[in-house]
């Protein structure tokens, strides 16, 4: 499963960049000599006009094939107006960045569907409430359904953040349920400091609040302690020696505090109360900022207390743009910060990891699959852009030095060039591989 996901999620999504170099070369008048759905050895293919179209033996995306493409391509004088490298500036810069744009346009199509079939939102009950904190002075409490904030109706906990980001630390009036009866609390968020997705200091507001997760299981991950414990899909953890246990945050913090120390659980299942004894593994987890911090797991999931937000059309078009914006300025972020080493290198992963991904990501659903996809798209079209020979990035980099001098740089160049981009995706991918490889052997989590 997980290696048949990978080949479906890598071969749609570099078939998808090459659609783009191909339907742009053609618009724009360049002989398309080949396009193929895969690599390798041709299997089927049948030729329509001047293009060959084929299926090869590797089904692991595809590739284009224009006239005139390859430094050192003989031509025909009457086949100069259909070559690539006879093409102004501005034509070929439009093939080159065209399969990039594609693979963002795919990732925006594919959270426009998303957001209009419906994302899983958490209900906007409040869950853990943080000691000293102003959901607590205002006196919040666990279990209360926030159904408004400033007279604008609640429904989800995506709006309670929009609500309490955008603040500005000013009083915010909230309306709770609580045991059927409806309360107004002024609550005013404050400012404190807190840790961005790459450990760096940031400025944030907060009112001191989790959503409730229940402490109900919804999954047990195979040959994990809790499987072997015999805990169970459906189990509910109502005490962790002798602590009453009333969300899943109280839950996994003895949990996670706890490594390779016996913890008595009393558990609910049906009308029946167990009573297991577990013992978490120590593993260890790395935070973005390079620190390492030892944890207890078990291997289990929560259940969710999840409600689905769907969206209308525009909204879906406008949150699926965002959504593909937001991530592209984020890969972008994360390449400087691997440059500035804010980001350890040991982070990047490669194909071993992509295939885990995929195939985690593919047991959990069908929307969490092609959400992955997306990402993965994004990351494929930003990476394509990077100014390294044999990129696309590398193409729109020559093409630009080529605007500047008037022509074109010598044949001799170009060899030279691509040799050493080849070289840099190499290194590079073997580093990766790499990574991939260390994290299996150690066992360490993926930040």
């Amino acid at each position: 499963m997980t290696f048949f996901s990978a080949i479906v999620l890598l071969g749609i999504l570099i078939f998808v960049h090459e659609l783009g170099h191909f339907l742009f070369a053609k618009k724009l008048g360049v002989r398309v000599l080949k396009f193929s759905l895969g690599f390798g050895p041709k299997l089927i293919g049948k030729k329509y006009g001047d293009t060959e179209y084929l299926v090869s033996a590797v089904p692991l995306g595809g590739y284009v094939k224009m006239l005139g493409e390859e430094p050192g391509d003989e031509l025909k004088e009457e086949d100069k107006p259909f070559a690539y490298n006879y093409q102004p500036v501005w034509k070929r810069f439009l093939i080159v960045f065209s399969g990039p744009v594609f693979n963002l346009f795919f990732a925006a199509a594919i959270f426009f569907v998303v957001f209009l079939s419906g994302v899983p939102v958490p209900k906007p009950y409040a869950g853990k409430v943080m000691d000293n904190s102003p959901a607590a002075a205002a006196g919040l409490m666990t279990g209360d359904r926030i159904a408004a904030i400033n007279g604008k109706t609640v429904a989800g906990w995506d709006d309670i953040d929009v609500f309490v980001n955008e603040s500005r630390g000013e009083k915010l009036l909230f309306k709770i349920e609580r045991e059927g009866r409806f309360i107004e609390i002024p609550l005013t968020p404050e400012k404190k400091m807190g840790k961005n997705i790459f450990g760096e200091n940031t400025e944030v507001m907060d009112i001191g609040i989790m959503p409730l997760v229940y402490p109900e299981v919804g999954e047990v991950i195979k040959n994990a302690v809790a499987e072997k414990t015999g805990i169970k899909k459906g189990d509910r953890i109502v005490e962790i020696e002798g602590t009453p246990i009333k969300t899943w945050h109280d839950m996994t913090a003895i949990i996670h505090g706890s490594p390779e120390k016996p913890l008595r659980l009393k558990i609910k299942r049906d009308e029946n109360l167990l009573e297991l004894t577990v013992t978490p593994e120590k593993k260890t987890f790395k935070y973005p900022d390079g620190t390492e911090k030892q944890i207890g797991l078990i291997g289990i999931g929560p259940a969710g207390n999840n409600l689905i937000k769907k969206y209308n059309p525009l909204k879906a078009v406008s949150l699926g743009i965002k959504k593909t914006w937001d991530m592209v300025g984020l890969t972008v972020v994360v390449i400087i910060k691997l440059i500035q080493r804010i980001v350890p290198a040991e982070t990047l992963g490669g194909p071993i990891m992509i295939f885990q991904m995929a195939g985690q990501q593919a047991s959990l659903g069908a929307t969490n699959f092609f959400v992955f996809m997306a990402v993965i798209s994004i990351n494929l079209g930003v990476l394509n852009l990077l100014p390294i020979p044999v990129l696309d990035g590398g193409h729109i980099l020559f093409l630009g030095i080529e605007a500047v001098r008037r022509k074109p740089l010598s044949e001799k160049v170009m060899i030279i060039t691509q040799r050493i981009g080849v070289g840099i995706i190499i290194t590079l991918m073997a580093f990766a591989f790499y990574n991939d490889i260390m994290r299996f052997i150690s066992g360490k989590t993926i930040p």
